[in-house]
């Protein structure tokens, strides 16, 4: 199977990058962030427990207990690798770099096994779409649209982002106030860092799933 240069693949270094939000040419191998540490390892360890399929020069590795899968994933060094990636933490660019992952299978374990977000190159594109036309928003009620170009800069990033943090907690319920901030779309639109911990709970807050708005529950949820 043709998978690169296919939109329907991305490998482990590419995904785990994209998830959250990194360039993968840039990382150096020797400094993996603790954020790209978690989402390599999670990658891998889905492909390990065979929740998801991984491919290498179009076949599938990992896979099954057969003879040939075994021999062909010896010969090929991926056990080796695969240990010492999950075992030992020992990040090999190259091996991560070659190793596939099919969006489908991604899309349906992230929304039915993780439960946690999918990676923004594979997210909904409505979804996307929506946070664009937000940031440009117009209102048909309004003949000169005038009111959202006289509103402040900052007054424009709080609508457009209490309005991205409602339809993602309508994909993602069990997301806390944390997890929220940081997630891929919200970095993408650097909402992340344009407001803190305490003002992006105080600015969301009416939104919230009611998971999030739980008494005593973490502003970051374990998983």
């Amino acid at each position: 199977m043709h998978v690169e240069n296919n939109p329907d693949f991305k490998t482990v270094w590419q995904l785990a990058h994209n998830w959250i939000n990194a360039d993968p040419d840039q990382t150096d191998t020797k400094k993996i962030s603790p954020e790209l540490r978690i989402a390599i390892l999670r990658l891998m360890r889905a492909i390990a427990n065979q929740e998801i399929t991984a491919r290498q020069n179009g076949w599938k590795i990992l896979t099954d207990d057969s003879f040939f899968s075994q021999l062909r994933d010896f010969l090929n060094m991926n056990n080796l690798k695969l240990i010492q990636c999950l075992r030992n933490e020992k990040f090999n660019k190259a091996y991560l770099d070659s190793i596939y992952v099919m969006r489908n299978e991604v899309v349906n374990w992230c929304n039915d096994v993780i439960r946690l977000p999918i990676p923004p190159c594979w997210a909904p594109q409505e979804l996307l779409t929506k946070a664009n036309t937000l940031a440009e928003a117009v209102d048909p009620d309004d003949d000169n649209n005038s009111w959202y170009e006289k509103m402040p800069e900052r007054r424009r990033q709080r609508v457009v982002c209490i309005e991205l943090a409602k339809q993602l907690w309508k994909m993602h319920e069990n997301l806390g106030y944390e997890e929220m901030r940081n997630h891929p779309t919200m970095q993408q639109f650097g909402y992340s860092s344009t407001f803190s911990p305490t003002a992006f709970k105080k600015l969301v807050r009416t939104v919230a799933s009611e998971y999030a708005k739980l008494p005593g529950t973490p502003l970051k949820s374990k998983k």
